[in-house]
């Protein structure tokens, strides 16, 4: 779908917004690359080097923000020692998490807290009228272990569910273009992923009338639940399983790890 949609929705912040992340994101980079490596440090510890930068660089520019900007930035423990960072926009009730992708991947690997939050977003985009032109259901393999993931239904208090975002950076080029980027709760496909700068020309017509879809029926599947701690990080939202053949709750790929 296009990114106009979203907008209009309010389910992408300004340019400006997310302009401040983007700047922080690429100040880390260019640094890293910049600065003379420690011959100590091994080639396999430098993605979570550049992470916790990332990281830090982040909460930093966002906590100290106005109280005007509407935005907040927490750190999450997705299990192990694997730290994240959560950006939440308190007017647009949205949370963003920041994640390295190679400029030339098509997706990065299914994960627990990716697939946390996305879980209910083809959910709310219902919910705003918008039409998915994907098909939801799909197969995970986690570790060989094949897990189904559906879409829920309408729980009632759909709009306290927060609609989640990636910002996607290439943590090896500070030229790469960043991508602001939605995924659907398979983790299988995008829902959106561009370049940010088209949020300017939307930011500069905002008050223009856009275009946007009759409602579809979303097909029912079995229900399932989804354990969703991201949702819950801000909201008290109902939670969804995702069954599967082994316990992935403290466990993480070495792959998974190496392309945040």
């Amino acid at each position: 779908m296009k990114l106009a949609s979203f907008y209009k929705n309010s389910l992408v912040p300004t340019y400006e917004r997310i302009n401040v992340l983007s700047k922080a994101t690429v100040e880390v980079i260019k640094a890293l690359q910049e600065n003379t490596p420690n011959p100590e440090l091994v080639d396999d510890a430098k993605p979570f080097v550049r992470r916790q930068d990332v990281m830090n660089a982040i909460l930093k520019v966002v906590n100290g923000l106005s109280k005007e900007w509407r935005m907040s930035a927490r750190k999450k423990r997705a299990g192990g020692n694997f730290d994240y960072v959560v950006v939440h926009f308190e007017d647009l009730n949205l949370n963003l998490i920041p994640i390295h992708l190679l400029s030339h991947a098509k997706l990065p690997k299914p994960s627990r807290y990716r697939g946390d939050i996305s879980a209910f977003n083809l959910a709310i985009m219902k919910d705003r009228g918008m039409v998915s032109e994907v098909d939801f259901q799909t197969y995970i393999d986690f570790d060989n272990g094949i897990s189904l993931v559906t879409e829920p239904e309408i729980p009632s208090n759909i709009k306290d569910i927060p609609f989640g975002l990636l910002l996607i950076y290439d943590g090896t080029d500070p030229k790469v273009s960043i991508r602001l980027a939605a995924l659907t709760p398979d983790q299988e496909r995008y829902i959106f992923c561009d370049n940010i700068d088209l949020l300017k020309e939307y930011s500069l017509s905002k008050d223009t009338e856009l275009e946007i879809k009759a409602p579809i029926e979303l097909k029912k599947r079995r229900k399932l639940r989804i354990d969703t701690s991201q949702v819950k990080e801000y909201q008290d939202t109902p939670n969804v399983t995702i069954k599967k053949d082994k316990d992935r709750a403290n466990k993480m790929s070495d792959d998974d790890a190496n392309t945040i």
